[in-house]
């Protein structure tokens, strides 16, 4: 007579890997662009630079855009800016009955 018990929690392990990596496969890649952080601090001190300097290319772009836009058109040109997600939040509320 055999002794002791069948081998079965092997294989339903086995199962639980394969059922678990059919799930992932079944979610597909995630949404959005991916940001490693850098170990070094002047690769961070780079990357800020470069943000900045980004920023205050498109600001000084869009103030001559408008400048422009101003001194050719006989009305004004005014621009709207997004509402913050504070105000956004307090809006909320308030707009249901």
């Amino acid at each position: 007579m055999a002794q002791g018990k069948k081998k079965l929690p092997a294989r339903q392990r086995a199962a639980a890997k394969q059922k678990a990596a059919g799930a992932a496969a079944v979610r597909g890649p995630r949404k959005g662009g991916r940001i490693i952080a850098p170990k070094k601090a002047r690769v961070i001190q780079q990357q800020k630079l470069k943000k900045n300097l980004e920023v205050s290319i498109r600001k000084k772009i869009e103030h001559e855009v408008v400048m422009k836009a101003n001194a050719n058109q006989p009305k004004k040109l005014t621009l709207l800016k997004t509402p913050k997600a504070e105000a956004k939040k307090e809006a909320g509320p308030s707009s249901q009955p």
